[in-house]
């Protein structure tokens, strides 16, 4: 991906850091870029590019810190979701989009386009099979895939259809 954050300096969303002393913008604060809007957190354990990730502060006491977390049906039941601009190694600090509007990518197993998605039981991977019974709404992928892979997707705050919690 190619996307940038115009008008500020340093800010690039494939980069990765490994403490937060080198970030070029604060933890949870986001920024408009030409695809959309972004934020850097830190990844508590490694993320794939194109990931579906949960994030959280890392604690009541630590608001200025944002973990991201692989995001499955194991680990999600509300919460905030945003997808993974590159790879990011555990305890190392990366860009994730909660908004992108062109030019994202999100790993899927087979799946159709205009179909609703689904969380799975692999952390960050969505797909179309319903057997998790947790929707996805504000996500679409934009071409249909025949093997676990990295579509072309677009999305807007992605969250879970409340009427698919059980």
């Amino acid at each position: 991906m190619t996307d940038s954050a115009f008008s500020l300096l340093g800010v690039d969303v494939t980069a990765t850091y490994t403490s937060a002393g080198e970030l070029p913008h604060p933890q949870g604060e986001c920024v408009r870029t030409k695809n959309g809007t972004a934020f850097i957190g830190r990844a508590v354990s490694g993320i794939a590019a194109g990931s579906l990730v949960l994030y959280a502060p890392a604690s009541a006491q630590a608001s200025a810190s944002i973990d991201l977390f692989l995001a499955s049906v194991a680990n999600v039941s509300a919460g905030l979701l945003a997808v993974a601009m590159t790879s990011i190694s555990s305890a190392q600090y990366g860009w994730v989009h909660t908004e992108c509007n062109k030019e994202g990518k999100i790993r899927c197993a087979v799946a159709e386009t205009g179909v609703p998605l689904f969380l799975t039981a692999t952390g960050g991977l969505v797909d179309d099979a319903v057997t998790s019974g947790k929707a996805l709404t504000g996500l679409r992928i934009l071409a249909s895939v025949a093997s676990a892979s990295t579509p072309p997707a677009i999305w807007n705050n992605i969250t879970l259809d409340r009427s698919t919690i059980a």
